[in-house]
């Protein structure tokens, strides 16, 4: 499994790079950066938490594979809806 970032939903709030910063960081921009390749057994729960934490669901979780399957943040509000 592998983190990925969506850079058109991610509002940069620095959610992830702050609580999960064994994960991701953030270039001085706020623009978070995975530097972790795969996701390792130790780190599972975290990513599973990075994902729902993302106030944008700007960020998933990807289980590489024939049948590629992404885990998603169903909560986040999308910037569409929070521009109204």
């Amino acid at each position: 499994m592998r983190l990925v970032i969506d850079y058109q939903k991610c509002r940069k709030s620095g959610q992830c790079s702050y609580l999960h910063a064994e994960l991701i960081t953030a270039d001085p921009d706020g623009t978070p950066r995975v530097i972790v390749d795969t996701i390792s057994d130790n780190l599972c729960e975290a990513a599973e938490d990075v994902v729902d934490i993302c106030p944008s669901g700007a960020i998933a979780l990807v289980e590489e594979g024939a049948n590629e399957k992404r885990h998603t943040n169903a909560n986040a509000v999308s910037s569409f809806a929070t521009r109204r």
